[in-house]
């Protein structure tokens, strides 16, 4: 069956660009400073250096395989690869990995916005809320929400960048101070292992190549996207050791807002929380619409079907439900991040892919199924 049975919409390199960015970018710029100040220290420049050249040949290992299988996505060329049900397990495992993914993003949606604004808010309402607009995205398609990001980036990225421009008088760059040396090489690598998860989420190019207007420039989008994403993270996460050191910054668990929040402008410009909220509200709702519609286009053409749009809502109910379930509080949603999800992401992120390569190259060129 060919993938544009069930989804006809096309997007351009641009547009996909900017969704690869999407994708990364929120739950990224929320948890990074965190997350590698526990380790890496005033060193997390480097260990996110190190996520960038991990998530590009990540990149191009997907990008790789793709290509190999025109019009297919990996829900299908990996029936090819491994014969009909070898290849229908690995879907099946790639449909359960994108739907706990999305559990997962849409959970830490939820807690964000009940620890960080609304305390006496019930997350549910908001896991709800959050849902139900992804399946009406979803539901019309790839193009009609990767057009609406093409507004909201920019707005995003310049909101980002317009924080820690503001931020640079309250810099101290000797907090960056020494490099390496405190530190060493061990510390920075695993700081380096959770970012590399993050930009490995580049793997979902495998769903995405065959609705680019031009396939052949899929490395390209992956890899401009991955830079990017990169660039922007290191920008941000350097700012924010020069501004607080990783002493403070391994203290919180959102070191974005509280960033945001030391922003004061002659005591006329402050209290900019709506921003980040902004941010991760726009770009989490981006990010869970792509995961949601890999997810139910996967189960389509797992389940053979003409069309995708039935499983939009059960897709969705199932989605909430492990949300809802899966972690007590958002001390053990950020324990599950750094601890238990690691191997499993990176098994489908890098491991299973280079397997299917392997397996392909060893099998040499085989006539696809329609």
């Amino acid at each position: 069956m060919r993938a544009a049975m069930l989804e006809g919409g096309k997007i351009s390199s641009r547009q996909a660009i900017f969704l690869m960015v999407s994708m990364v970018l929120p739950t990224a710029f929320l948890f990074m400073a965190a997350a590698i100040a526990h380790l890496a220290k005033q060193d997390g420049w480097i260990s996110l250096l190190l996520a960038v050249f991990a998530a590009l040949l990540i990149a191009w290992l997907v990008v790789n395989l793709s290509l190999r299988f025109p019009g297919q996505t990996i829900f299908q060329f990996a029936e090819v690869i491994l014969g009909r049900w070898p290849g229908k397990v690995v879907a099946f495992l790639y449909i359960w990995w994108l739907i706990h993914m999305n559990a997962e993003i849409l959970r830490q949606f939820g807690s964000f916005m009940v620890s960080a604004f609304m305390p006496e808010t019930p997350i549910i309402v908001f896991e709800i809320l959050v849902t139900v607009i992804a399946a009406y995205a979803v539901r019309n398609g790839l193009e009609v929400f990767t057009r609406v990001n093409e507004i909201l980036l920019p707005i995003i990225l310049a909101m980002v960048f317009i924080v820690n421009i503001l931020l640079v008088p309250e810099l101290n760059l000797k907090r960056l101070l020494p490099v390496y040396i405190d530190n060493g090489a061990v510390p920075i690598i695993k700081g380096a292992i959770m970012p590399s998860v993050w930009f490995g989420e580049i793997v979902v190019m495998a769903v995405l190549i065959p609705y680019l207007n031009k396939a052949k420039e899929a490395y390209r989008v992956a890899a401009s996207a991955t830079l990017i994403t990169g660039s922007i993270l290191i920008f941000s996460y350097v700012n924010s050791m020069a501004l607080y050191g990783p002493e403070a910054a391994d203290g919180w668990i959102f070191p974005s807002l509280n960033k945001v929040r030391i922003v004061n402008i002659a005591n006329f410009l402050e209290r900019l929380e709506a921003l980040i909220m902004f941010v991760w509200v726009a770009g989490g709702m981006v990010k869970i619409s792509i995961f949601y519609w890999a997810a139910v286009l996967g189960s389509a053409q797992w389940l053979e079907l003409k069309d995708y749009k039935p499983l939009v809502l059960p897709v969705g109910v199932i989605i909430l439900a492990l949300s809802i379930m899966a972690h007590e509080s958002i001390l053990g949603l950020y324990t599950f991040l750094a601890t238990s999800a690691l191997p499993f992401w990176i098994v489908f992120q890098a491991c299973i892919p280079l397997l299917l390569l392997i397996a392909a190259m060893l099998r040499g060129p085989r006539k696809t199924r329609h």
